[in-house]
């Protein structure tokens, strides 16, 4: 499925298009509101930090737009095998991406009390690590859905493996201050929660370099090892 045949109808194309370019969109909000989380917590930015706390309603808005849309386009075009792979991996890429949205938005009303206090931490650089890694992720893996390319998908899932190996560096360190400083348990708590969030950011790209496998080779490659991924996309 590299590219969608043209149909009959020149209304249900222009459909189709809408509701492409809708998820593009939507994958745009999301990349600004992670981004403006993650800088609040970095740079201390408390205006950033209320951006992407508050943001999150227009990520919303159009997550039920665009179900709406291939919920009439189903009912309306009788779509064939092909533009319902499409339409279902639409609907399963909006989730994943509105609840990267629910994940910068939680950040971003933490990092209004952590963000001063955050540069205390010795692995406060891991965190920052893990942060640019899932922002790039994200931006690839709209990209490859622009694109349709299973290939680059396959590749940017694999970057995960590197934000769980990081995550789990910080987590430890994170454990063992919590265990020296005790007086630290609430501050400690909600770093554990920022920390976690990213690494599920990171999960929820991975879910989306998986949808464009499957609307690219419709192959399902969800409980796949990352070796196996490449084979399938590859081969």
């Amino acid at each position: 499925m590299d590219k969608q045949t043209p149909h009959i109808t020149r209304v249900y194309d222009l459909e189709l298009q809408q509701a492409r370019g809708m998820v593009m969109t939507m994958g745009g909000l999301v990349e600004q509101q992670v981004d403006s989380a993650l800088r609040a917590l970095f740079e201390h930015n408390a205006e950033l930090g209320q951006s992407a706390a508050t943001g999150d309603y227009k990520v919303n808005e159009f997550e039920v737009k665009i179900d709406e849309l291939v919920v009439q386009t189903i009912a309306l075009r009788q779509p064939t095998a092909n533009d319902l792979r499409f339409l279902f991996t639409i609907i399963k890429i909006i989730t994943d991406l509105e609840r990267i949205g629910d994940k910068a938005e939680k950040i971003g009303r933490l990092s209004l009390a952590l963000a001063p206090v955050l540069d205390g931490f010795s692995f406060v650089e891991d965190l920052r690590a893990m942060g640019e890694q899932v922002q790039k992720m994200l931006h690839e893996a709209l990209d490859a859905f622009a694109r349709m390319d299973a290939e680059a998908a396959a590749r940017i899932s694999g970057e995960d493996l590197e934000v769980n190996q990081t995550y789990k560096k910080a987590l430890k360190e994170l454990m063992k201050h919590m265990a020296e400083n005790p007086n630290t348990i609430d501050v400690s708590l909600d770093i554990l929660w920022c920390l976690r969030a990213i690494e599920r950011i990171g999960d929820h790209v991975t879910n989306l370099c998986e949808y464009v496998i499957f609307l690219v080779k419709g192959k399902d490659v969800r409980h796949l090892t990352h070796e196996d991924m490449l084979r399938e996309v590859t081969g």
